[in-house]
């Protein structure tokens, strides 16, 4: 009867050493879980970091692609000066491509508009009658010296600001324009150049000196961009990107696109593809 109770023993010891290292496993796979989902996590977002990054220099490059060919290829600026280029989604492989370019000739000068021009500018952007005129006429305080006794005043007695704009995000000090991404607000107005009167037509003020290039580009789940503002070159000078424009909105993958050749070229969409890949 004693081996029947020594061995009814050891298998006791033996289940309640099995209890004990699998609840240790379970106690050491608690303690460890959240270590490997916030790994799993980490190496999810540097790889989404990491395709936007390549993203974004691709775009930027890109970009400064698309302002040289302005000032090397009379024939394509033209095409960009009547418009064709305002909105375009094409295709490179598996990626897609959302480029704008907006001839500064199309706008409205934020510097030297007439107070009409500037309220049918305003009711362009999506503001109504009523508050496109209080802004048209905010803005032509908001860029003209204050008077004070007969005398220009100067230093803080101007005021926040009473000087011509120097960049198009100033429109954000007025709270009516705060829901108008400064994008949308460069597709209207321009602080370096285009219309001062109402009554003159875009056709008679021949070329423009300035662009607004943005491109996006879409590769799987991930998309980023690059827009800025560009002084086209010529026979004499380079192009040259003189300002920079945040994307503060991310725009939707097209979902019907041509192929980007008829417009990039097929050694362009060539390299753009073995980057992209």
């Amino acid at each position: 009867m004693e081996p029947r109770i020594e061995a009814s023993q050891s298998r006791g010891e033996g289940g309640f050493a099995l209890l004990a290292v699998l609840g240790f496993m379970l106690l050491f796979a608690m303690v460890l879980m959240p270590f490997a989902a916030a790994s799993r996590v980490k190496a999810l977002s540097t790889s989404y970091e990491y395709d936007r990054t390549r993203l974004g220099y691709a775009a930027e490059a890109l970009n400064g692609y698309l302002a040289w060919r302005l000032g090397d290829d009379a024939r394509w600026r033209q095409q960009a000066e009547q418009g064709e280029f305002l909105s375009l989604d094409c295709l490179i492989d598996h990626a897609a491509a959302r480029i704008s370019i907006v001839p500064h000739a199309r706008l409205i000068n934020l510097n030297t508009a007439e107070e009409p021009l500037l309220r049918e500018g305003f009711q362009n952007a999506g503001l109504s009658g009523h508050d496109a005129q209080t802004i048209a006429s905010l803005v032509m305080q908001f860029r003209s010296p204050r008077v004070t006794d007969g005398e220009t005043a100067t230093g803080v007695a101007a005021g926040l600001k009473h000087a011509p704009f120097e960049d198009l995000s100033e429109l954000h000090d007025f709270d009516r324009l705060l829901d108008i991404s400064v994008i949308e607000l460069g597709r209207v107005f321009s602080v370096n150049s285009g219309r001062a009167i109402l009554s003159k037509s875009i056709e008679s003020l021949g070329p423009s000196l300035n662009y607004t290039i943005e491109t996006v580009l879409f590769d799987r789940d991930s998309s980023a961009g690059d827009a800025a503002i560009f002084l086209a070159g010529n026979e004499g000078r380079r192009s040259k990107r003189i300002a920079s424009i945040d994307i503060d909105a991310k725009p939707e993958r097209p979902l019907r696109a041509r192929g980007c050749e008829a417009v990039l070229g097929h050694d362009v969409v060539q390299l753009l593809g073995e980057v992209l890949t």
